[in-house]
């Protein structure tokens, strides 16, 4: 019995420290991709922006400018300041957009505010208008 409780011991703590090491490592590469303005850095602050209560997901607000279109993916890339909604830093990242109407009516350099929400693959604009 003693034998069969210390291989119980011991396959614990392997799989403890693995399990350690995993999370570490995780973490590291997640404080790794914080940082200013670039492509998709500063995101490890990024929440999810769903209450877990809540039945709709947070709305959050942005403004900033077109860099590109890609009407094919129905994606936009902007380049936006701080989305405070969901604690996001200003950064430049490619959005996908609810209707890919709302790509005919835009161009690049210009500047625009729009709504974002965070869905299942990712952000989603949900409204876009050019800004006054």
């Amino acid at each position: 019995m003693n034998t069969l409780k210390n291989r119980f011991f011991t396959t614990t703590g392997i799989l403890t420290g693995v399990l350690g090491m995993v999370l570490s490592g995780t973490l590291a590469l997640a404080d790794d991709m914080g940082g200013g303005m670039g492509d998709m850095n500063g995101m490890s602050n990024m929440s999810s922006g769903m209450g877990s209560s809540s039945s709709s997901p947070a709305v959050g607000h942005g403004k900033g400018v077109v860099k590109s279109l890609d009407t094919k993916a129905g994606t936009v890339t902007i380049t936006h300041g701080p989305i405070k909604e969901f604690g996001w830093k200003g950064m430049t990242m490619a959005f996908s957009v609810k209707h890919r109407s709302f790509l005919s009516s835009l161009k690049k350099g210009e500047q625009v505010q729009f709504d974002v929400i965070q869905g299942n693959n990712g952000p989603v604009i949900t409204k876009i208008e050019e800004r006054p």
